[in-house]
């Protein structure tokens, strides 16, 4: 098997870790965060400067950043002459958008859960403005794209539900 191949296995396995490392850093976040709740509080309170738990969240914060980046640049690489060129686009904005997360979050975490009004927080929000908008692009381009094509026409609907899950979830 060529190192090609390796890595195109690879790949996938690192989509699946990214997941398990997100859910770790709120699992095991929110148990050292007395008082947390999930459904009042960013999870960005979790890895904040002053969080109890940043201690325990920020590596799998971390590690779920660096899996995701590969994975996604790995799922850029596959689908960028694949598909369509609309997927090859929503397939990089994912992967530009993953990498700002990753570096963003990393660098300005919030100075204390909340926000506090610092350089850093209005950094942290900078951030997830873009990190939310080119979510919402990508997932659109994604529903376009798979939509185009009749043998992925489901992974249009995936796309489509996903930005739907998200948009509720912003309204709760």
């Amino acid at each position: 098997m060529g190192i090609k191949n390796k890595i195109l296995k690879l790949v996938p396995l690192l989509g699946i870790f990214s997941v398990i490392f997100y859910f770790l850093h709120i699992i095991l976040g929110e148990i050292f965060y007395e008082g947390y709740n999930l459904l009042a509080q960013a999870v960005s309170d979790l890895t904040a400067s002053n969080s109890p738990s940043k201690n325990i969240a920020r590596p799998f914060s971390a590690l779920y950043g660096i899996c995701t980046i590969i994975f996604s640049a790995g799922f850029f690489a596959y689908l960028r002459n694949k598909i369509n060129k609309t997927i090859a686009v929503s397939s990089f904005i994912f992967c530009i958008m993953n990498t700002i997360s990753f570096f963003g979050y990393t660098f300005f975490p919030l100075s204390e859960a909340g926000y506090a009004g610092t350089f850093q927080d209005k950094m942290h929000l900078i951030v997830t403005v873009f990190v939310v908008l080119l979510t919402i692009v990508s997932l659109v381009l994604f529903s376009i794209g798979f939509l185009r094509v009749k043998a992925h026409k489901w992974l249009g609907i995936i796309s489509i539900c996903a930005l739907l899950i998200l948009m509720a979830g912003q309204c709760l």
